[in-house]
C-alpha cells in the first residue's frame, strides 16, 4: 500500500522464505559427505592395479582442491534445486598473459609471457541454463547430444586474458560491437549491440561431437580455426548435468526442480501468514465505534487518560469480530507438513523440535529423510560418476605429461615431471603427508627382486617408515594404460550424526571388551579414542608403553576380577550414551 494509506497500510506484509529455506537446507544435506567419487582398480587382485587406483584418487583430491570443488557442488546443488537443470563445466587449461618487465630506454617495457594462474588449471563452472543451448530436448544424457552451444557474455578483459596470447584474430574483437553477415551482398558489417553494454562481448563455444569440433567466437569473430578439433583426448562435452526430479521416464533433458514443486504450497503459505497475523492483531485491538451523540476520537484510547463525555449515553464498544484462528493455523499447518513431505524434516535442517529426542528418533528421521530424498540424491551421484570421467581423462592427459624445463644458467633443456603432494593423509595410524612423483625414468617390468630393492629405495628416500612424508614414485606410461573404475552411491550423502555414530562406537567398544578373543589395544583405538575429536587424532600417545607379558598379565585380572559379571551384564544401547540433545 502506498504511504499514508491508513486503510491497509496497517496490514501485514510478512513472507516466509519457505522455499528458500529448504533449498539451502537440502543443499547443505545432500553435501555434507560427498566430495569425490571412489576410484577402484579393474581387479581387485592386482596390487599395482590396486596402487594405482589410490594414486588417482590422490591426484583427484589434489584437482579437487585446485578447482574449489567442494564450493563449485554445493552450488550446482542449490542450482540443481531452483533451476530445471544443473550444469556444471570442467576443464583443464593454461592461460598465459603478456606482462612488463624492464623499461627500455626509448620508454617502452621489455615483456614476457607469465602464466596466469587464476585462469590456469583445473577450473569449474557453473553454467545456468539459459545459457547453454542443446540439440535435443528428448535425451537426457549430455554425451549423447548432436551439439552443444555455450552462450555468455562477459567482459573484454576477461576474453582478452583468456584469448589474446593464444589466438591472433583476437585483435579484431571489440567490445559492446558485433560483427555480422549479410545475406544479400554477402558482406560483413560491424554494428552495435543494442542488448549489450560497451564494455561487454559474446562469447559463444560450440561443441560437436560427431565433427570432432570446438570453435569459439567472440563477437561474432571467429578465433579458432574451422576445423578446430575438441582438444581433450577423449572428445567427450566437457559438462556433467543433472537435477531434483525427472520428468517422465527420463529420457527429458530438463528436470523439475524442487523450488518449483513447492511454489503452490509456498504461495498458499505466504497468503495464509500475513491474514493470521492480521486476525491477531484485530483481536488484540479491534476497530471501535462510538455510540451515542458524543464525537470520541480514537485518542481517548490512552493508558491512564480521564475523559469527560456530556451525553450520558455516549459508549465506546468494540466490533465483534471471529476469534476463531484456529482455521487458518490448521491449514498452514497442513500445507507446512506438504513442504516438509516434499522436501525435509525441520530436525535435519537444524530447527530444534519441542521435546528431547532419542538416538533411535533421530536415526529414524534419518533413515525416513534418506527414503524420500533418495531419488535425488541418486541422480546426484549419478553426476559425480559423470564428473570423475571427465576428470580422470584431464589427469591422464595434463599431469602425466613432462613438461619443458630450462636449466637456470644452461643453455640445455630437460624433461621435468610433475611432483603433487597431497596432505593430511592416514597411513599406519598417522597422518602423513604423501608425495606423488612421475619417473619417466622407471621399467615397464621388473622382477620381484628388483621390485623389492626399488621399494627399499624408496623407503629410504622418503626418510625411512617413521617419516612424516610417504613418497610413491609412478611409472607416467603405464599409468595412462590402465583402467579405472568409478563409483559413487547414495547412501552416502546423508550420514548419521556424529553423536550418533559416537554411540554405536561406545556400544560396540562396551561390548567387546571382556571379550578375551579380540584384540583389545585395537579395540581401544577404534571404539573408545576414534569417538572423540581430541583422542582420534593421535591413539598412540594415550596407550601405555608394556611389554607383552605386562598386557596379558593385565587381560587375566581384568577377566578374574569381575570381567565374567560385566560379560553377563546387558549392553548399554546407544541412546544412553548420547548426551541430551535438547531437540
Amino acid at each position: 500500500p502506498e504511504a499514508g494509506d491508513r486503510i491497509n497500510g496497517w496490514k501485514s506484509q510478512a513472507m516466509r522464505p519457505v522455499v528458500r529455506n529448504k533449498v539451502v537446507s537440502i543443499a547443505a544435506h545432500a553435501t555434507a559427505r560427498l566430495t569425490f567419487p571412489k576410484i577402484f582398480a579393474y581387479s581387485k587382485n592386482d596390487e599395482n592395479q590396486k596402487q594405482a587406483a589410490r594414486i588417482m584418487e590422490d591426484l583427484m583430491e589434489w584437482a579437487a582442491d585446485k578447482s574449489e570443488y567442494g564450493r563449485t557442488q554445493f552450488y550446482a546443488t542449490i542450482s540443481s534445486l531452483v533451476h530445471p537443470v544443473a550444469i556444471i563445466h570442467t576443464e583443464y587449461c593454461e592461460t598465459y598473459n603478456k606482462v612488463k618487465k624492464a623499461k627500455k630506454e626509448d620508454g617502452t617495457y621489455e615483456t614476457e609471457e607469465m602464466l596466469n594462474e587464476d585462469l590456469s588449471g583445473f577450473q569449474d563452472t557453473i553454467v545456468p541454463p539459459d545459457q547453454l543451448y542443446i540439440e535435443n530436448f528428448y535425451e537426457n544424457d549430455v554425451q549423447k547430444q548432436g551439439f552443444l552451444i555455450w552462450r555468455r557474455v562477459i567482459s573484454y578483459e576477461l576474453a582478452y586474458q583468456k584469448y589474446a596470447a593464444k589466438y591472433p584474430n583476437m585483435k579484431y574483437v571489440k567490445p559492446g560491437v558485433q560483427v555480422i553477415f549479410n545475406d544479400a551482398n554477402t558482406s560483413f558489417y560491424a554494428v552495435y549491440d543494442s542488448n549489450m553494454r560497451t564494455e561487454m562481448v559474446e562469447e559463444v563455444i560450440y561443441y560437436n561431437r560427431a565433427l570432432d569440433l570446438k570453435l569459439i567466437v567472440v563477437n561474432g569473430v571467429m578465433l579458432t580455426d574451422p576445423e578446430n578439433p575438441n582438444p581433450r583426448n577423449d572428445k567427450r562435452y566437457p559438462f556433467v548435468t543433472f537435477g531434483y526430479e525427472p520428468i517422465g521416464d527420463g529420457k527429458c533433458f530438463y528436470y523439475k526442480s524442487l523450488a518449483f514443486k513447492m511454489q503452490q504450497d509456498a504461495n498458499i503459505v505466504n497468503t495464509l501468514y500475513p491474514m493470521i497475523i492480521d486476525g491477531t492483531y484485530l483481536n488484540l485491538m479491534p476497530p471501535m465505534v462510538a455510540v451515542g451523540a458524543e464525537t470520541i476520537g480514537s485518542d481517548v484510547v490512552v493508558p491512564g487518560a480521564v475523559t469527560t463525555f456530556t451525553d450520558p449515553n455516549a459508549d465506546l464498544r468494540a466490533i465483534k469480530l471471529s476469534e476463531n484462528l484456529s482455521a487458518g493455523l490448521n491449514t498452514l499447518f497442513k500445507v507446512e507438513e506438504s513442504l516438509n513431505a516434499s522436501s525435509q524434516e525441520p530436525i535435519l535442517s537444524g530447527q530444534q523440535m519441542r521435546g528431547s529426542q532419542t538416538a533411535y528418533e533421530i536415526s529414524k528421521i534419518e533413515s525416513n529423510a534418506q527414503t524420500i530424498l533418495g531419488l535425488y540424491l541418486q541422480l546426484k551421484a549419478f553426476s559425480v560418476v559423470d564428473y570423475g570421467k571427465l576428470r580422470i581423462s584431464d589427469i591422464l592427459q595434463y599431469l602425466t605429461i613432462p613438461e619443458v624445463q630450462k636449466i637456470e644458467g644452461m643453455d640445455n633443456v630437460g624433461l621435468v615431471y610433475k611432483t603433487f603432494l597431497i596432505k593430511n593423509k592416514t597411513s599406519n595410524g598417522r597422518e602423513v603427508t604423501r608425495k606423488i612423483r612421475f619417473d619417466g625414468e622407471l621399467p615397464d617390468e621388473v622382477s620381484n627382486e628388483e621390485f623389492e630393492k626399488m621399494s627399499f629405495d624408496v623407503l629410504e628416500e622418503q626418510g625411512g617408515y617413521e617419516s612424516e612424508e610417504e613418497l610413491y614414485k609412478v611409472n607416467p606410461e603405464l599409468f595412462r594404460n590402465l583402467k579405472y573404475m568409478i563409483t559413487c552411491t547414495a547412501d552416502t550423502l546423508v550420514p548419521m550424526s556424529e553423536d550418533l555414530e559416537r554411540a554405536y562406537k561406545l556400544e560396540a567398544y562396551d561390548r567387546l571388551v571382556q571379550n578375551p578373543l579380540v584384540d583389545q589395544e585395537q579395540v581401544l583405538r577404534d571404539f573408545l579414542l576414534d569417538a572423540y575429536p581430541q583422542s582420534k587424532k593421535n591413539t598412540s600417545k594415550y596407550l601405555k608403553k608394556s611389554s607383552g607379558m605386562e598386557a596379558q598379565g593385565m587381560l587375566s585380572s581384568i577377566l578374574q576380577g569381575g570381567g565374567q559379571n560385566a560379560m553377563q551384564a546387558q549392553p548399554q544401547a546407544p541412546a544412553a550414551a548420547l548426551p541430551n540433545m535438547g531437540m
